[in-house]
């Protein structure tokens, strides 16, 4: 009796174990799970739940650089943002200029780069070589971002054959801002087509009279930019079409060093160290009239004016006598997706919230540049005004001014620069001839492209 009643409980139990096994195959799916973690629920694969963000939340990574104003004004915008897609978060990741890359390369090494990335187009080649973007084509043949209302010239240089690697926040062009107050003063009028004689003349006018420190044109550390513009103004560029090599002469760059070195010599533009000085207390020149004129990006003169209570215009860069047109409409910055992102099509989405989006470009005010979509562009017209206004009307006074842009900077684009603000460096302080200094960049570089 005692053994039935033994065989009977055995049986009972293993009856038991039975039923806890199957119920537990039934909901914690075919991992197993240490510890008693509750597990996520797996995507069933149903189309609805995925078409209507059901499937659970999900969060991105969103970087950029730019000042305090900038970044609050993105994040109001990624308020909105968040409101209209409730099942998307952004965690931002924002910093000034210096250090950016340094950051994003150090994330780049650790395969844990934001989903999306504020993205230069001086760096994009460098991305695209380490297969760190994601190719966006598809999602904007499938509408998930909308360029409909975006000109091709706005775009044009973020492609890749038929790739497109990140879409532009904003357009802008190589510019000089001016002290409308201290040109009047002194009498001064630069129209459009003015040549570099000229602009030096000007500035060293202004210098005979100016009360105090005066340092005429302010390069802003930028002449490697505006080498870009007076090697295009002479038909040639500073990289080769095949990213291979440079692509101008040995004469063009001595004639802009000697510009350069006579500048600072003659009193025109300041010696490097105040420049640096100037850039490393975060200040600008214009702010407190030690310079009429600055070397910028047109959208650059929207933070600039919060510095000052003078009057700022924008124009176009001198122009060499008889020489074709330099300049070209580019994106001022950005947005790309990067290859390590898991949520491609969250990042997708905000791409195109931040380029189609009406109330988020009334929060942004065109800090980016101008925006790249005309109907945003024609909604924030009546409401822009100042700096702002100015930007949007430079873009049309300097399209007249433009040619073709120039394929993408090359690998190595990083160090190029380096190499020629370093050579740039030695030739203001005389330490080097324009000739020598020529001959030791174009070293260098040809050594980083080859």
């Amino acid at each position: 009796m005692k053994m039935k009643m033994s065989k009977f409980l055995l049986l009972m139990i293993l009856a038991m174990l039975l039923v806890v096994v199957g119920c537990s195959s039934d909901t914690g799916g075919d991992d197993a799970s240490d510890g008693g973690a509750e597990e996520a629920p797996a995507d069933d694969g149903d189309e609805s739940a995925a078409n209507d963000g059901e499937q659970g939340d999900v969060t991105i990574r969103v970087a950029w650089w730019g000042g305090q104003e900038r970044h609050d004004m993105t994040l109001e915008a990624i308020d909105l943002f968040e409101e209209e897609y409730p099942h998307i978060s952004v965690e931002p990741e924002y910093t000034g200029w210096d250090g950016y890359w340094e950051r994003l390369n150090t994330q780049a090494a650790g395969s844990n780069l934001p989903d999306v990335i504020n993205m230069d187009n001086s760096q994009l080649n460098e991305y695209i070589s380490r297969d760190l973007l994601v190719d966006l084509a598809p999602f904007i043949a499938d509408g998930t971002i909308n360029l409909d209302d975006v000109d091709d010239v706005y775009q044009e240089i973020n492609h890749d054959g038929d790739r497109v690697l990140a879409v532009s926040l904003g357009a802008n062009a190589l510019a000089t801002i001016y002290n409308r107050d201290m040109f009047e003063e002194h009498g001064i009028t630069l129209e459009p087509g003015y040549t570099y004689e000229e602009m030096v003349d000007a500035m060293l006018e202004i210098a005979a009279n100016a009360d105090g420190d005066f340092y005429g044109f302010d390069l802003a550390n930028a002449e490697f930019e505006m080498f870009f513009t007076y090697a295009r103004q002479h038909g040639q560029s500073v990289f080769n079409e095949e990213g291979t090599g440079l692509g101008f002469e040995e004469e063009v760059l001595v004639d802009f060093f000697t510009l350069i070195q006579d500048m600072v010599n003659e009193g025109a533009a300041p010696s490097h160290d105040i420049t640096m000085d100037y850039i490393d207390g975060g200040n600008a020149m214009l702010a407190d009239n030690s310079a009429a004129m600055q070397m910028a990006a047109s959208n650059q003169i929207i933070g600039v004016s919060q510095t000052t209570d003078a009057d700022l215009g924008l124009t176009i860069l001198p122009s060499l006598e008889g020489g074709q047109h330099g300049n070209w409409i580019r994106p001022s910055m950005s947005f790309s997706i990067s290859s390590h992102s898991q949520e491609q099509e969250a990042a997708a989405l905000f791409i195109d919230f931040f380029t189609n989006s009406l109330e988020a470009n009334e929060i942004l005010q065109a800090d980016r540049g101008v925006p790249i979509s005309s109907a945003v562009r024609d909604h924030l017209a009546p409401m822009v005004e100042g700096p702002v206004q100015e930007t949007f009307e430079f873009l049309e006074l300097v399209a007249d001014y433009t040619s073709p842009a120039d394929p993408l900077s090359p690998p190595g684009e990083t160090e190029v620069r380096g190499s020629f603000l370093r050579v740039v460096e030695t030739l203001k302080y005389d330490r080097i001839t324009p000739e020598e200094a020529a001959v030791q960049f174009m070293q260098e570089a040809e050594n980083v492209l080859n």
